[in-house]
């Protein structure tokens, strides 16, 4: 089972923010780790991208300075940091859109996922009447004598 974050347009209302409702899944991202920019570029994570290339820059000129022996090394450390924190990045590029986070579901899949939301999110809440204040019975009059088992408190048998 895959956990998913929901989040919803916070100035829209609840019909349009349902049709943008955006999912991510939470988790390694393992295209992001293959086509780290091109990952980037379909989910339009201007912000990520951003990023990417500026490490991927300090990372080609690092390697001039340190040689062919690390040539592959610093590539794999970017690729398998990019897996690791591409969704989260894509969560903050998310946020700074104005999106906020509804919640959180999980599915087989991103269908299922969405299904098991949208069946929670649209059912509405019932009214909760108000509790009822509790009732006080006026004080009864006891009797005279211990209370209990034995009817008086001098008295053999």
């Amino acid at each position: 089972m895959a956990i998913y974050t929901v989040h919803l347009s916070a100035d829209a209302t609840p019909e349009v923010a349902a049709d943008r409702a955006v999912f991510v899944r939470d988790g390694f991202a393992f295209w992001a780790l293959l086509f780290g920019p091109l990952w980037f570029l379909r989910h339009r994570d201007w912000l990520g991208l951003v990023g990417w290339l500026a490490i991927a820059a300090l990372i080609a000129v690092a390697e001039r300075w340190t040689g062919p022996v690390t040539n592959g090394g610093f590539e794999l450390i970017l690729a398998l940091a990019t897996g690791i924190v591409a969704n989260d990045i894509r969560r903050l590029t998310l946020a700074l859109r104005g999106f906020r986070e509804s919640g959180v579901v999980e599915g087989h899949n991103r269908e299922a996922a969405e299904r098991r939301f949208f069946d929670t999110w649209l059912v509405q809440p019932r009214p909760v009447s108000p509790p009822s204040p509790p009732v006080l019975h006026p004080a009864r009059s006891v009797p005279p004598g211990v209370l209990g088992l034995f009817p008086e408190s001098g008295a053999r048998p």
